[in-house]
């Protein structure tokens, strides 16, 4: 359907060439008036590709038309005959924010058209990926659209933009992120409460009134300090902790066998069997999987998302089991068939998703967090901040592991390899 549009497209604009070289104006105002709607139902992104053969007076007189829009004005500045235009302007001026913003601005708050809107919005925020405005306006589309992970992604990613900022121009949007946050955990029967360090997101079923209770702010920051301060790394918003019944938590788990995961650094996504009612001045029994997500959402914020998953989930395994003292990790040491390189670790991570637990995933995860190990042991706990740092940098794993430990990945391996010997021989 695309190609189609797209020759339809080609071929009103050859006939646009011919019908101006024998002036047939009234024509040739038809013919791009046909153009225009053909655009309007594709992605803004092909349109740039459409407009390729106007002619240059063509392009003047659209540029004229749509100027206001183009130097930021509201497209209800311009005549209404002329908005239509606009759909053409998107071709010519693909790396314009204004029009694409505006565009979007008009379709969705005038014409209430909110599916057009969306495509307009997304590509505006690729040219300015953290605009307030276009993130709410989006937010609010797919609320009249009903898609509701979009939408929570949206409010989520203004809030951890403007978390931290105390002044009176995000003031009244603060209140609109909380608000809607709020509203959205009550249509999915979930209470939001906002933490010191977390967002908590609870079922709103009596059966688990006691979750919110075990989720202490003084419990969450032992979790908040270890993971935060072993890596150096404090984000600048809080994190959400989403707790699912049984039956949801199962709809949305990425494995058979997960027990929690996280997403990003933005949240972790937790079951409420990890939160048996206990003495609030007792140690969290979930203390463990905490640590386990939250360095996932920190590794996720320090190496912009660029960690190789064995690192990271090395990291985790490491954090889970460090206990405030690093020498009470004790490893259960990988049998020779279960020694795997970096590389092959790597793998066997993709791998394991596809099957329903049992000694593999168990297998991979405890080598993940001996190499975690040997890297901190052996370089100090420096050594995984200035590696996801590198990573961040864009550098390649083999470029971050010389950086840090001036050594080849295969010396690296090697070096793992006699220090996992060792530790079996003791």
């Amino acid at each position: 359907m695309l190609k189609l549009k797209m020759g339809i497209i080609t071929a009103l604009l050859y006939g646009g060439f011919k019908m101006i070289k024998f002036n047939s104006v009234r024509n040739t105002g038809l013919c791009l008036l046909m153009i225009i709607f053909l655009l309007s139902t594709l992605p803004a992104v092909v349109a740039e590709q459409a407009t390729m053969g106007l002619s240059p007076e063509q392009i003047k007189e659209i540029t004229t038309k749509v100027d206001p829009v183009l130097k930021g004005k509201p497209v209800t500045d311009i005549p209404e005959e002329d908005r239509s235009q606009l759909f053409l302007a998107e071709g010519l001026f693909p790396g314009s924010y204004d029009l694409f913003f505006r565009h979007a601005e008009y379709l969705a708050l005038e014409k209430r058209s909110y599916t057009e809107a969306v495509p307009r919005l997304k590509k505006a925020l690729e040219l300015k990926p953290k605009d307030l405005a276009a993130l709410e306006l989006l937010a609010n589309c797919y609320t009249e659209l009903k898609e509701t992970s979009e939408e929570v992604s949206c409010w989520e990613t203004i809030r951890h933009l403007i978390e931290d900022d105390d002044s009176e121009v995000t003031r009244e949007l603060r209140e609109r992120v909380t608000l809607n946050l709020g509203r959205m955990a009550a249509e999915n029967e979930m209470v939001m409460r906002q933490g010191r360090r977390f967002i908590i997101y609870t079922p709103v079923s009596s059966d688990y009134f006691h979750v919110d209770k075990e989720l202490t702010d003084e419990r969450l920051e032992e979790v908040f300090a270890q993971v935060t301060g072993d890596l150096e790394c404090f984000p600048a918003f809080r994190t959400s902790i989403i707790i699912l019944g049984p039956v949801k938590f199962n709809e949305v788990k990425p494995t058979s066998w997960a027990g929690g995961f996280a997403q990003g650094g933005r949240s972790m996504t937790l079951k409420t069997e990890n939160f048996p009612q206990t003495d609030p001045e007792s140690r969290l029994p979930a203390r463990k999987i905490l640590l386990h997500e939250f360095t996932h959402n920190i590794v996720a914020i320090a190496a912009d998302g660029r960690c190789p998953t064995w690192l990271n989930e090395g990291l985790a395994v490491f954090a889970e089991n460090k206990d405030d003292s690093f020498t009470e990790f004790r490893p259960q040491i990988p049998s020779p068939e279960n020694m795997m390189t970096l590389e092959q670790l790597e793998k066997e991570f993709y791998d394991i998703r596809q099957i329903d637990g049992g000694p593999r995933v168990a297998a991979a995860y405890n080598l993940a967090g001996l190499y975690a190990r040997f890297l901190i042991q052996n370089y100090t706990m420096t050594a995984p901040r200035l590696m996801l740092n590198e990573l961040k940098n864009r550098k390649p794993l083999e470029e971050a592991l010389q950086q840090v430990c001036t050594l080849t990945v295969a010396a690296f391996e090697q070096r793992f390899r006699n220090w996992v010997h060792e530790l079996a021989n003791q």
